[in-house]
């Protein structure tokens, strides 16, 4: 079994000058744990509207993949090898965090989709 550790940020830290500075911000949104076994994909609960980077990091080599409800994490998907951390932005395209509906954005839930690689 896996675990795979999701940090949700709502943006990066600033300066004392509002410069925005490539460091996640405090508080964080959420933490939490997703937990997979080899080679089936498993799913967190939704991305929080608020989250613009999340921070990833696994126990395991694994494979993981952002999007909406439906998506599977395949082998081929970005990979992080074991101890590593990656931080990401996640996606806030049309879409992907939204699809448009007469001009104004309707959200569509994210979710996290690993899998642990053997």
């Amino acid at each position: 079994m896996a675990k795979i550790y999701v940090v949700e940020v709502p943006g990066l830290a600033s300066t004392d000058q509002s410069d925005s500075v490539a460091i996640l911000a405090v508080p964080t949104s959420t933490e939490y744990t997703v937990i997979v076994s080899a080679a089936s994909s498993g799913s967190a609960a939704p991305i929080l509207p608020s989250t613009k980077f999340i921070e990833i990091g696994t126990d395991t080599t694994c494979s993981f993949v952002i999007g909406p409800a439906g998506t599977t994490a395949g082998l081929s998907n970005c990979r992080l090898n074991a101890y590593e951390k990656i931080i990401r932005r996640v996606p806030t395209s049309a879409g992907i965090v939204g699809q448009s509906q007469g001009g104004q954005l309707a959200p569509v839930a994210n979710f996290i989709f690993t899998t642990a690689n053997v």
